[in-house]
């Protein structure tokens, strides 16, 4: 059996959740790496207030390093969100709450860029916040999605051999 029109809606609009977070991570990628000298005088500056002296090739390099981490680590939870909307799709519970979990906080932090877009002064913040908001519009729409009555019918759990979906 095939999943209802919403659930396939919900993944595509998770899908784009998705899409917008790899544009966030390259964003904010782009952010730190073209603001490097920026990010590395703040850095040595507390570091400095904590009372450790590091070289300036030492501080580049650690910002540097911490934004090819970030951006690793990023892509690995983009994986991960792709096989969890996948599973989704096949009908999984644990996806369907997981992904709720997730989208409650999207919009959350949507709703806070809405009301702090206004003070930001750079261009890659600016875009970062515009991707939170409409992650958190496509967030919302595939939880009501995964929560209209013929959507959660497919979230029942069944016992092999029970007519409905395999």
């Amino acid at each position: 059996m095939n999943p209802p029109a919403d659930v396939l809606t919900a993944r595509q609009l998770w899908w784009g959740v998705i899409g917008l977070s790899i544009v966030r991570l390259f964003v904010s990628l782009a952010d730190t790496l073209l603001n490097r000298q920026r990010f590395s005088t703040e850095f040595q500056e507390r570091m400095q207030t904590a009372g450790t002296k590091l070289a300036p090739a030492t501080v580049d390099l650690l910002v540097t390093l911490g934004a090819v981490l970030g951006a690793v680590f990023g892509s690995v939870i983009a994986a991960l969100g792709v096989l969890v909307v996948h599973q989704l799709g096949k009908g999984k519970l644990w996806a369907r709450t997981l992904l709720t979990f997730i989208g409650i906080w999207l919009v959350i932090m949507g709703v806070a860029s809405l009301f702090s877009i206004g003070a930001v002064a750079d261009i890659w913040p600016l875009v970062s916040g515009a991707a939170s908001i409409v992650q958190a519009v496509l967030a919302a729409g595939a939880i009501y999605l995964c929560q209209r009555p013929e959507s959660a019918q497919w979230f029942v759990p069944r016992r092999p051999g029970d007519p409905g979906k395999l």
